[in-house]
């Protein structure tokens, strides 16, 4: 009797894993930030800027997580690592994880992971060729052609301290 109440345990068990894996599949198919996402389906990654970064997932599927702090280095270097627990039989990463810049001169600085939010190719595309903070232009005037450039105006000379 023991070993029937055992089987029937351990079968229960099963099923509600399984239903809890068949739960995350569908909640990634809503509109709703979710918590974690299944390793074996990220594709790819994208680093925004050091606070943000896109996660592709096949079947078109594209997250962006926003970390829980500024990340510094994550934009110069562009790239990063990630370690989930092992153990887990379906390894997924999680809002709970975190991120590593890998440096050209080794492991840079870890910062924790946000909630996935699903967005849509269009926002992607949007976010990937949005203006780069980094990169500042100031509007120039050539002199027109055949007329030297007025030089720079020159800077009033600093005056002794008192």
């Amino acid at each position: 009797m023991t070993r029937k109440c055992l089987t029937a345990l351990l079968g229960g068990a099963a099923a509600l894993s399984l239903a809890s894996a068949l739960a995350q599949d569908d909640d990634e198919a809503t509109d709703e930030p979710l918590r974690c996402l299944s390793m074996n389906s990220i594709r790819s990654t994208k680093v925004l800027d050091d606070s943000r970064v896109l996660f592709f997932q096949a079947r078109d599927q594209i997250f962006l997580n926003r970390l829980d702090r500024e990340c510094l280095g994550l934009t110069r270097y562009g790239t990063f690592t990630y370690k989930v627990q092992s153990g887990a039989r379906h390894a997924r990463l999680c809002s709970t994880d975190s991120i590593t810049v890998l440096e050209t001169t080794g492991r840079g600085l870890n910062c924790g992971l946000g909630l996935f939010e699903p967005i849509s190719s269009d926002e992607a595309e949007s976010l990937l060729g949005g203006p780069n903070p980094a990169v500042i232009s100031v509007p120039v005037e050539l002199p027109p052609q055949g007329q030297p450039a007025e030089p720079a105006p020159e800077s009033p000379p600093e005056s002794p301290p008192p």
